[in-house]
């Protein structure tokens, strides 16, 4: 994008649209950027994007009847420094999606004040998972949690 006939020496806030770029992966952090012009010459003007990854699978429930989806259920992502960095509700069928993870490796867990107050356990209790670094982000897709009554 090239802009003309602007006045020089004089001092410029460009805002961009955080909702125009082409993959919604892309974050722009600072959407505000200031320059000042100079008299007949261009000015390359970069714009640091950071680049996102998304987790997603399904919890279920089984139980006497069999094995179903299972909504309003909360899941945690943890990262590497055991800091909690997203916290969401299941869908209905019991499907999940998260977008905004950095790459970097995380752990994702139903919550365990939740399991405790409704009798469950959680198998597997976590599950691992990598977001790996990619030009249009990188997606983990193949989650699952079975929640079982506890015995006692």
């Amino acid at each position: 994008l090239r802009i003309y006939d602007l006045q020089p020496y004089n001092q410029f806030m460009i805002h961009i649209d955080v909702l125009s770029l082409d993959n919604i992966a892309w974050k722009i952090e600072k959407p505000v950027i200031a320059l000042e012009t100079v008299p007949n010459q261009f000015k390359t003007i970069y714009v640091p994007v950071k680049v996102l990854g998304e987790v997603s699978g399904m919890v279920f429930i089984k139980d006497e009847n069999g094995t179903k989806g299972q909504g309003r259920i909360s899941i945690n992502i943890i990262n590497s420094k055991n800091e909690l960095v997203g916290e969401f509700l299941t869908e209905g069928d019991g499907y999940f999606t998260y977008l905004g993870l950095e790459p970097g490796q995380y752990k994702a867990l139903i919550n365990p004040k939740q399991l405790e107050n409704l009798g469950y356990s959680s198998r597997p209790s976590e599950i691992s998972f990598t977001i790996e670094q990619s030009e249009f982000g990188d997606i983990v897709d193949d989650l699952e949690f079975v929640l079982e009554k506890k015995t006692d």
